[in-house]
């Protein structure tokens, strides 16, 4: 709208008011003329009543000419005036109206009269003795409708004029706030003040069109952005939920929202319980709001996350905003696991060469001291510290290998190996332990070549026939098969109940402990096995049941 949209309406408004009062005017014109008409024809009836012939002159004189601007005329036959009243008191004038009143006898009609000097509208009745002529000036029948005229045309003028001042009013105001938003929008932008323009809505509206497109190109890349950092922060490989003072959820990843078992809907703008970190995180997030910092362990579904909680500014968000918490989640599974394989292997390694160490220290002080004065007992004394020396060496050994196959570095010397003849001089070098034991054993290997290194090889395949040796029944067997895509090794021992069968490849895990560390074993041997097949990428499976033997199988991954 503009100010000549602003004219248009207060002319459409104008005119409206105008017919209205139009429509008023000659509605009471009209009203008032029928009622002039009915009272001119009661007045002649009642005139026709009172007036009978000269004797009643006075009378009618009397009653009749105090009716405020009631004109009367009496006549004769001949149309001689008889009676004569009038508003201005005046003689009537004289003129022939013998043809007028025969031809208006019992109807109105309209003249202007000599006598008045104005127009009257009169009715004529005509009785048997004379005709009677009542009438009103035609400005007392119009007095309402002028007085509706005048009075509408003031009131027209006043109200058209309040309309007016009240529309333009509004249209000012109304372009003030426009414009002021509009000078903010343009300050948001960055485009400078509002440029001097005519008091015109289409030079505003066109104003508003250019912040609005720019505004929607602000809004695009407002939403590129914000696309890209729901893309960066889903794609991390940790979780991250930000809180706002309150302890709402003002931000949370993909990644958070699956460690949580949660969707957005359920998370986002909701009080932090929501979340479902348990007891931890209240007490955590009280130590984080003193001290700017906290985390603990979660565990889920298996998995061990770790929370860090950490104060952050939340004036980026909103000026008002206080400072939030910020929620990582780590996932710290392995490294909680090696933290927990690590304690569990140092106080096995001491209490493994704790036993050999004890009994090597004991008999060597005995010795020193003499304390020993047979021969027979002295012999004993150094057997075993022999024997328990080279214990000690091997469980050294083995815990060196498993060291060096943990820390994964390069390829371990790998060569091309003839893996008949590796193993044909690996079954030859337990032969002696199988004679002792009375076990059997029976080997198939086909040609094949391997590439891998030497010792690896070695300790691979000797570690799990030394144990089917070890754990065999007297007089048992051992079959052993070697192609290009596998190695097997089935023993007739005691095999290994199922409750037992996931755990044996852990480090220092025994079965039976006893019989293991009598036999010479560290327990580090089939530990030993499962880090070299993970190296090589072989698998391996274990088929046992107990007092019937077990079975290794090794798929060794096709040589490249």
């Amino acid at each position: 709208m503009n100010k000549k949209h602003l004219l248009l309406d207060y002319s459409l408004a104008f005119l409206l008011s105008l017919t209205v009062l139009l429509v008023s005017f000659f509605s009471t014109k009209i009203a008032a003329s029928k009622e002039a008409k009915d009272d001119l024809f009661y007045y002649g009836e009642q005139i026709s009543q009172t007036y009978r012939d000269e004797s009643d002159k006075e009378k009618t004189l009397m009653e009749f000419s105090k009716i405020h601007s009631l004109r009367v005329s009496l006549f004769d036959m001949d149309a001689n005036l008889i009676l004569e009243i009038n508003p201005l008191k005046k003689e009537a004038a004289e003129e022939n109206r013998k043809e007028e009143l025969e031809a208006n006898a019992g109807s109105y009609y309209e003249k202007d009269s000599l006598t008045l000097g104005c127009p009257v509208l009169y009715y004529v009745k005509k009785t048997a003795s004379c005709y009677i002529r009542v009438g009103f000036p035609r400005s007392e029948v119009e007095r309402n409708a002028n007085a509706v005229l005048l009075y509408g045309s003031i009131a027209l003028v006043l109200v058209d004029a309040a309309y007016f001042g009240y529309r333009y009013w509004g249209y000012s105001k109304t372009m003030r706030k426009i414009e002021g938003e509009v000078s903010q929008l343009r300050a948001v932008l960055n485009e400078g003040a509002l440029p001097p323009t005519s008091d015109s809505l289409e030079a505003l509206d066109q104003s508003i069109h250019d912040v609005a497109l720019n505004l929607e190109d602000k809004m695009d890349s407002l939403q590129k952005e914000s696309l890209k950092v729901d893309y960066i922060l889903d794609s991390m490989e940790e979780g991250l939920i930000v809180l706002d003072s309150e302890g709402k959820v003002i931000l949370i990843n993909k990644y958070a929202l699956k460690t949580l078992s949660l969707k957005k809907e359920d998370a986002y703008n909701k009080p932090y319980p929501y979340l479902l970190l348990g007891d931890a995180f209240d007490s955590k997030r009280e130590e984080a709001i003193e001290k700017g910092e906290a985390e603990f362990d979660l565990a889920r579904k298996g998995a061990i996350y770790q929370c860090c909680l950490s104060q952050i500014p939340l004036d980026w968000l909103e000026p008002s905003q206080k400072e939030g918490l910020g929620v990582l989640i780590l996932d710290v599974t392995e490294q909680r696991r090696s933290e927990k394989w690590k304690r569990d292997f140092f106080q096995n390694a001491s209490h493994e060469l704790k036993t050999p160490l004890t009994a090597i220290i004991g008999y060597s002080e005995l010795l020193t001291c003499n304390m020993i004065p047979e021969e027979k007992e002295k012999e004993k004394a150094l057997e075993t510290i022999l024997s328990e020396s080279k214990r000690m060496k091997k469980v050294l050994n083995d815990m060196l290998a498993l060291s060096r196959l943990e820390s994964e570095l390069g390829d371990r010397n790998a060569e091309w190996i003839n893996g008949k003849e590796a193993i044909s001089e690996i079954v030859s070098s337990l032969s002696i332990l199988a004679k002792e034991k009375n076990v059997t054993i029976e080997l198939d290997a086909e040609p094949m070549q391997i590439r891998m290194a030497r010792e690896d090889f070695d300790q691979l395949t000797r570690n799990i026939i030394a144990n089917a040796i070890f754990y065999n029944k007297i007089g048992g067997k051992v079959k052993i098969t070697l192609t290009p895509s596998f190695f097997r090794c089935e023993d007739t021992g005691i095999g290994i109940e199922e409750k037992y069968q996931a755990r044996i490849f852990e480090r220092f895990f025994r079965v039976d402990k006893g019989r293991s560390r009598k036999d010479g074993g560290t327990g580090l041997g089939l530990a030993i096995v499962k880090h070299i097949c993970l190296h090589y990428g072989f698998s391996i499976h274990l088929d046992s049941h107990l007092q019937e033997g077990s079975t290794f199988t090794i798929a060794f991954r096709p040589n490249k």
